[in-house]
């Protein structure tokens, strides 16, 4: 790598979510409440951090 260059990581989990009503839903609402659930997770984990490191 060259100074100043940044190297792109992609990580990828094979995670299954029930989710708790039996609506149908396509693909790509399922993808969509799944990916706000799974940002909900990190951002709730970054502020434990934080919150550790400030203490």
């Amino acid at each position: 790598m060259r100074k100043g260059e940044r190297k792109k990581m992609e990580v990828v989990y094979n995670v299954k979510y029930k989710f708790k009503t039996k609506e149908n839903k396509t693909k790509d609402e399922l993808k969509y409440i799944f990916n706000l659930k799974l940002l909900n997770v990190i951002m709730s984990l970054e502020n434990q951090e934080l919150l550790l490191k400030n203490s």
